[in-house]
């Protein structure tokens, strides 16, 4: 992953050449090198931009080129292959926020039914009462019903036997599936595919046609970071044919278009376009954040994209990711071949690997094993054929679905689960998620300060976790849609319970137990000897010993190749350094308990108690 998630240069961070961005040509390491395949495709050297160029069917205005415009006070700058020079102003007009379902209604005092209330209530308690349901019978289990506790536990034992198993496994194969991704040419590959004797095949959407919407949504984020995720992009290889790309901002951050200016001047002759939105605050019904703010931008660039410039909707996709998200150079191709050559293009989403790779060595080491696990299951899971896949954090999807569904709702702070949720209980049950194995970086929480950069890693972790507000929303949907099978509503809700659930209790279930193996005693972890011990069969903790001893071969597997995959280690790093990032995994007990365990009960209380998880961004160094 040598130049994916590498420090960006100072010719990246300022600019560079004001007329281009190249990227360094590097010797090419032997195809034998483990970090061969990471290293980025060489961006064409493309001429001098055109002032026009030709969409389907018609040319760009000339007006489009460079503009500034004005809706209901949301200021859009506008660059299409853009000459320094400003045009006359256009006026988007409005576009109508719809009032959003039962949370706005609650938000702004409208009367809602007793009993509805009530159901939502029992919804919001459920998942903790699930999860505490599961940590306190390691307590009244043991004292009231030890044998069901012994056989739960065992079963949970060989489920998370099979499931390391399983995920060291495809660690493994999702690691060359990466290599081998990153050698694909995806443009001849599409050729090689959809042509035949009498030409493309008819279901196909011919590959000048796609074009990309990427939505960077950014509250108070620098330039230099912002620099960084433009610079990676325009290394694509379809940067200047097919990437729309837009600057989401909040009226909020009063900086915001001062930087969008600079950031426009340096790389918005890189894109076929790029566009800066402007998401006015204090809208009613909605929540600041994310999703908010990308419902709004989504709206403003379908209706200059396709409505005024005439982009065709059913052959474009759109991006959402975050401000620091480092793209691989062939994402987008891939991209493009996936949604040309799929027939349900329209019903899919599209998720490539996350690692926390872009900042690993300036993250402090406890933290580094949070990011290393949650890259690497994120990649095993993947690679999985019979899993349950959700969209995650960055993730791509067709704009006529998205557009289908009225985007992203305004109300919610997780965006992820919850868009592909209302998809998929709004299209009948279609949408699906398909993996795109080119890796995405991300940073890892890193606050100026090293001790607050655990409590902003504490605070992010929380915030992911509030995605079990979405589990009433999945039930109450569940049951409003009796036309979908069953069984399909049925295996998608389970999966999203189950995930929140164990996310919170199964540090207790597993590291639990094991420190009680290690007090020697059933409960000395817990100082209940006196209650539980006489209770809890002689054989019990040699058999679970015996179980998840195993589970330390993928652990190794994985603490390997995340080694191989991190990027180089930069000249600031010190040598004697190295051994940290080894002696870190013997704090993994105590660092998955406080930034994974914890967080998520935290959420999962809170949702209990009806007190509300307001969108904060991560503090970023």
């Amino acid at each position: 992953m040598d130049d994916l998630f590498c420090y960006p240069t100072d010719d990246d961070v300022h600019g560079g050449t004001p007329t281009l961005i190249r990227t360094k040509k590097r010797r090419p390491r032997k195809a034998s090198s483990f970090r061969a395949p990471w290293e980025p495709a060489i961006t064409p050297e493309f001429p001098d931009s055109p002032v026009a160029s030709r969409l389907p069917g018609t040319l760009i205005p000339e007006q489009y080129a460079r503009a500034t415009l004005d809706a209901s006070g949301a200021t859009t700058a506008v660059a299409v292959m853009a000459p320094p020079a400003r045009t006359p102003s256009l006026d988007l007009g409005e576009i109508a926020h719809p009032v959003v379902e039962a949370a706005t209604a609650v938000r702004e005092r409208v009367r809602v039914a007793p009993w509805h209330r009530l159901r939502d209530r029992a919804l919001e308690i459920l998942p903790f009462a699930l999860a505490a349901t599961l940590i306190s019978s390691l307590v009244w289990g043991a004292i009231w019903l030890p044998i069901p506790l012994v056989i739960m536990l065992l079963g949970f034992d060989l489920y998370w036997a099979w499931r390391s198993m399983n995920t060291g496994i495809h660690t493994v194969k999702g690691y060359f599936a990466i290599k081998a991704a990153s050698r694909i040419d995806w443009k001849q590959k599409y050729e090689a595919e959809t042509f035949t004797g009498h030409g493309r095949k008819p279901e196909v959407v011919a590959w000048e046609d796609v074009h990309h919407l990427i939505i960077i949504p950014t509250y108070k984020e620098s330039t230099e970071k912002l620099s960084a995720t433009l610079a990676k992009l325009a290394e694509s290889e379809v940067a200047r044919d097919k990437l729309l790309v837009v600057v989401a901002m909040e009226e909020a951050d009063a900086d915001a278009p001062a930087r969008f200016e600079e950031l426009s001047r340096r790389f918005g002759h890189s894109f076929l376009a790029m566009v800066g939105t402007t998401h006015p605050q204090g809208i009613p019904g909605e929540v600041p954040g994310k999703s908010s703010n990308e419902a709004w931008a989504a709206k403003r660039a379908k209706q200059l994209f396709c409505d005024e410039m005439g982009y065709d909707i059913d052959t474009m996709t759109v991006t959402s990711c975050d401000a620091d998200t480092l793209f691989h150079p062939r994402y987008f191709s891939a991209l493009t071949y996936y949604f040309a050559t799929n027939p349900k293009r329209h019903r899919m989403f599209w998720q490539g690997p996350i690692f926390y790779y872009n900042n690993v060595w300036d993250v402090p080491a406890p933290l580094r094993i949070q990011n290393s696990l949650g890259g690497i299951n994120h990649l095993a899971k993947l690679m999985r054929k019979h899993v349950v896949l959700f969209p995650q954090s960055t993730y791509s999807l067709s704009m006529r679905m998205c557009h289908d569904v009225g985007y992203w709702d305004v109300d919610v702070v997780p965006e992820d689960w919850h868009m592909f949720l209302k998809c998929f209980f709004a299209l009948d049950g279609e949408p699906e998620v398909q993996p795109i194995l080119l890796p995405v970086g991300n940073d890892g929480v890193r606050a100026h300060s090293y001790a607050g950069t655990f409590w902003e890693h504490y605070q992010q972790a929380r915030r992911h976790a509030w995605g079990v507000s979405d589990i009433p929303y999945a039930l109450k949907q569940f049951a409003r849609h009796p036309e979908i099978p069953f069984l399909k509503r049925l295996r998608r809700t389970w999966s999203l319970t189950e995930n929140h659930v164990l996310w919170s209790s199964q540090w207790f279930l597993i590291t639990g137990v094991a420190a009680n193996m290690s007090a020697a005693t059933w409960g000395g972890f817990l100082g209940l000897q006196p209650f539980a011990q006489h209770n809890i069969p002689d054989w019990f903790l040699p058999l679970s010993r015996h179980i998840l001893m195993p589970c330390m071969i993928p652990l190794v597997v994985m603490i390997i190749l995340d080694t191989m995959m991190r990027p180089p280690r930069p000249p600031h790093w010190k040598f004697w350094l190295y051994p940290v990032q080894f002696v870190q995994w013997t704090l993994m007990a105590p660092i998955t308990l406080f930034f994974t365990a914890m967080p998520a009960l935290d959420a999962q209380i809170r949702l209990a108690l009806g007190r509300r998880l307001d969108y904060k961004v991560t503090e970023k160094a």
